[in-house]
């Protein structure tokens, strides 16, 4: 199982196949998993836009009930993860450079960008104490994050960083 950060989770949408690979997933038992962050993240940009489309409103009324019925699973941030976002942020204040041209394009202005960077730190090491592997597509942030988790705790294995699944192939 792999935790879905935002990249993936906010492509969920009722007619597209991922929605129709996360209620497979959560029939048979093993519904795909989220960070508490990453509920956070989707509901604050639907909550956001609501108000200027009532569309907005309905897409977040919808993800309320695929959490409340259980399609995907949410891992809490514990204090454990905090502890270690924290640690991480401290190391890696700001997102990477690499990642800076694609970041500006899909997540806005530079505060934007460092909100949704320490999102990503969250998720990461929300993921990593749970054991689970993140699944993005953001692999600049949530590699540079795998390095640092992997130089705190040598020897305790690095979190895995998985591409987007592709509906159709399991």
């Amino acid at each position: 199982m792999a935790v879905w950060d935002t990249s993936v989770a906010s492509g969920l949408h009722p007619d597209l196949p991922l929605f129709e690979l996360a209620s497979e997933a959560a029939l048979a038992g093993e519904p795909f998993l989220l960070a508490a962050p990453t509920v956070h993240e989707i509901a604050f940009g639907l909550e956001r836009r609501a108000g200027e489309d009532s569309r907005f409103g309905t897409q977040l009324a919808w993800f309320t009930e695929l959490l409340d019925v259980g399609v995907l699973g949410v891992l809490p941030l514990s204090w454990e993860a905090a502890l270690l976002a924290g640690r991480l942020r401290g190391r890696q204040p700001i997102p990477p450079t690499g990642a800076t041209a694609r970041a500006k394009r899909s997540r806005g202005p530079k505060p934007e960008r460092r909100v949704a960077w320490i999102t990503d730190i969250q998720i990461a090491a929300t993921a990593w104490l749970a054991g689970e592997s993140v699944c993005t597509a953001d692999q600049d942030h949530f590699k540079t994050l795998s390095d640092a988790i992997a130089q705190l705790f040598p020897g305790e294995g690095r979190l895995q960083v998985l591409p987007p699944p592709e509906p159709g192939r399991h």
